[in-house]
Parts: C-alpha cells; structure tokens; sequence
C-alpha cells in the first residue's frame, strides 16, 4: 500500500501521488506517520464525542416528551 496515504487535515485516505486531498483540498504534505495517526485519532475521538452528546440530546427531548405527555394524563410521579 505504498500508492495510499492518509490526509494529515482530515484523515481520509487519499492517493500518495496526489498534490491535494481530494476530500477536503489541503495540500498533501506527509508528515510523520507518528503524527499524521496522532491527528487523525484526535478527530476521531471529537466526532465520537460529538455523536454521543447529540445522542444524548435527543434522547433528554425524548423523555421531556414522554414526561409532558404522562404530565398531561396525570400519571407523572
């Protein structure tokens, strides 16, 4: 897999050959495998952590809904 990289910026794996990512248009510059892993496991555990809070979220509005109906019967605690 010597034809293959991964984007520094975005993580993506691109063709080595390649001036710019395809993906997200940064200039491919191959730093160090240390780093360009460092970079892509950061993004990864924000957008982890993005779901999670957004699953989160809707799963509160969820429960809102359910105690505003039940609150409505008059079935709440």
């Amino acid at each position: 897999m010597d034809f293959v990289c991964v984007c520094n910026n975005c993580g993506k794996t691109i063709e080595r050959e390649f001036h710019y990512c395809p993906w997200c248009g940064k200039e491919n510059v191959e730093p160090s495998d240390a780093s360009v892993l460092e970079n892509v496991f950061a993004q990864l555990e924000v957008k982890q952590a993005n779901d999670r809070n957004s699953r989160i979220k809707k799963i509160e509005s969820k429960i809102a809904e359910i105690e505003k109906g039940l609150n409505e019967l008059g079935i709440s605690n």
